[in-house]
């Protein structure tokens, strides 16, 4: 059922509790689950019931709490759980299951049983597949990171859904006890080689991939494309950290035919710098080549120059590709990961507030004190752990708020970096052990220096409205509306006359700054002459608004183009713009949103 650790990617009829709704009478599927990763990612599998520690609803249970079934200070306890369960359903053969010594139903000892628990704890995810090898994320992946936490882009676009971030959250991108279903968020992670969606793999289906023109095939982007995916989650999905540095495994060969080769140089760099950093062990296996006579060899980076194993040789790199290039050598070169990488030196987990395993109603992530600490949560952080932002290391120190590593008082920690970013805004900061794994990317924020100017529309899914767009990230109420719909280009509002004007409404969240000036910019016409309002606010809760005012306009049969400028008094992750219709009946049509650093409008 899980290959290479991995899923068979079918449903099974399995020996599943029937929930307790009434009128919940059949035995529920379910979907093969990666063995990848599971660590700190309890309980197990879509129904939230095997090797549960935290307790709550399940599926089985979804009106009333459980007991926990395993020790949270204890993880082995929980993959032992989950292996208990599978010996007595999943891998007993039906009418003839055997008893261990344990008295427990199934195959396999007590001793067994533990090794396979703690196996289960070991299995890690492979390294991200598109990773740069200098570490860094690329501005589409750090795109993605923002849009997945703080952009709805769930499939569901009524003003005041969660965003994907908010049940998949980090470290691990998981969450427990959904509420009214008691259903756990698995992970995103690895996503690229899976293309079983939902717990029965409801959007699996054949005829619904007809109708949507979809490869049958199930290319794995498309079909998460279904939940929420876009082309920038789909790279932060590809490139997140599974624990290892980008350089890791990464290679190069040193032959006549390479050595002057601008990427050859480019991935040496990247490899000797990172090994600098602690984040791989360089070596480098090949033949020195005299005359007819290879003679095999094996040497280490030292951070300055290339020994051999036994220190009996050393090699500057300028030695070594002279060699190659006279045809005297054949070496390549590939990044390792350090000794302290097993089931006893697990993947160290940064997230924000709230318990880890929680979902939370908005995404929250730490900003850069003034005395350039950031405090947040982590776990698996050893003394001496190294600090990484933007993929680079950094001159900075770990610390628990109370307490020692690794058994901070509520898991509190402290990074203390001696120097701000160059620049402000969206950082990712990673913490790597001591010859051991990296963290999860935790996004951050710095007002320490001035954000980069962004050229074009803030509103990361545009406002052109081609096929599809307006379900990629817009929300809307439509309370006061009879059909909202794309069209030429255009976005189409049918109106009911309210005595709220927000009941019909259409909005997407954005990024503003403190201090900023900001130009919302749009084209408009309506069925017949009207008003409508425009506006930036806080966004779910409160919806305070920041733009100083509802921009009010008049509209009429004929498209026109507005604009309308403000300052943001402070910055917000989360903030929206939005656009108030239900004060007539008249329908709206828009083309063209945009808002824009500055005074002028630019391409939306």
């Amino acid at each position: 059922c899980h290959p290479d650790g991995h899923t068979d990617q079918l449903i099974w009829v399995l020996d599943t509790p029937i929930c307790d709704v009434p009128g919940c009478t059949q035995i529920a599927p379910r979907l093969t689950m990666p063995v990848r990763g599971l660590r700190e990612t309890q309980p197990y599998h879509w129904d939230g019931i095997p090797g549960d520690p935290y307790g709550g609803p399940n599926t089985r249970s979804i009106n009333a709490d459980e007991a926990p079934t395993c020790d949270i200070d204890d993880p082995a306890s929980c993959t032992r759980n989950l292996v208990d369960g599978g010996m007595a359903s999943t891998m007993c053969q039906v009418g003839s299951c055997p008893t261990n010594d344990e008295g427990l139903d199934g195959a396999l000892d007590a001793e067994m049983r533990d090794a396979m628990a703690t196996f289960l704890l070991s299995v890690p995810y492979p390294p991200s597949k598109t990773r740069p090898f200098h570490g860094e994320l690329t501005e589409e992946a750090r795109s993605g990171f923002y849009q997945f936490s703080f952009v709805t882009n769930t499939g569901d676009r009524t003003t005041g859904a969660q965003t994907c971030g908010a049940c998949h959250r980090p470290p691990f991108l998981v969450s427990t006890n959904t509420p009214g279903t008691g259903m756990d968020a698995p992970t995103w992670r690895g996503a690229y080689d899976r293309w079983m969606i939902l717990p029965q793999a409801r959007l699996n289906v054949i005829d619904l991939l007809n109708i949507i023109n979809m490869d049958s095939s199930f290319p794995e982007e498309d079909m998460w494309e279904l939940t929420g995916s876009n082309d920038d989650i789909w790279e932060m999905v590809l490139q997140t950290s599974t624990g290892y540095a980008g350089a890791f495994a990464r290679q190069v060969t040193l032959n006549a035919n390479t050595f002057d080769e601008p990427v050859t140089q480019d991935i040496l760099d990247s490899l000797e710098a990172n090994a600098i950093e602690g984040g791989i062990k360089l070596q480098g296996h090949g033949v020195f080549i005299e005359a007819s006579t290879a003679t095999e060899t094996s040497l280490y980076f030292d951070g300055a120059n290339y020994a051999t194993f036994d220190d009996s040789e050393t090699f500057t790199r300028n030695t070594l590709l002279t060699m190659a290039e006279d045809g005297a050598l054949l070496l390549t070169l590939t990044g390792h990961v350090g000794p302290r990488a097993d089931v006893d030196n697990p993947q160290p987990a940064l997230w924000g507030p709230t318990r880890l395993e929680a979902q939370v109603r908005d995404v929250d992530i730490p900003f850069l004190a003034d005395d350039l600490t950031i405090t947040l949560n982590g776990r698996h952080i050893q003394e001496g752990a190294s600090v990484f932002v933007n993929g680079r290391r950094v001159a900075a120190s770990v610390t628990c708020q109370r307490g020692v590593l690794d058994s901070c008082v509520d898991e509190l920690i402290v990074v203390t970096l001696n120097e701000a970013p160059a620049t402000g805004g969206l950082h990712f900061l990673q913490v790597q052990n001591e010859d051991g794994l990296f963290s999860n990317d935790m996004m951050f924020f710095s007002e320490q220096a001035p954000v980069p100017v962004r050229d074009g529309n803030i509103i990361t899914s545009g406002g052109s409205f081609n096929s599809g767009q307006f379900d990629r990230g817009w929300n809307a109420v439509e309370t006061a509306t009879d059909r909202i719909f794309e069209s030429g280009g255009q976005l189409h509002v049918e109106i009911s006359l309210s005595d709220e004007p927000w009941h019909a409404q259409i909005s997407h969240s954005i990024m503003v700054l403190g201090g900023q000036e900001y130009t919302i910019c749009y084209r408009a016409r309506a069925d017949g002459n009207r008003i409508i309002t425009t506006y930036t606010d806080t966004n779910l809760d409160s919806y305070t608004n920041t733009s100083g005012e509802q921009f009010e306009v008049n509209l009429t049969t004929s498209f026109q183009n507005f604009q309308h400028t403000f300052t943001i008094a402070e910055t917000d992750l989360r903030a929206r713009i939005a656009f108030d219709l239900a004060q007539s009946n008249d329908n709206v049509h828009f083309d063209h949103i945009g808002i824009f650093e500055g005074t002028s409008c630019g391409t939306p």
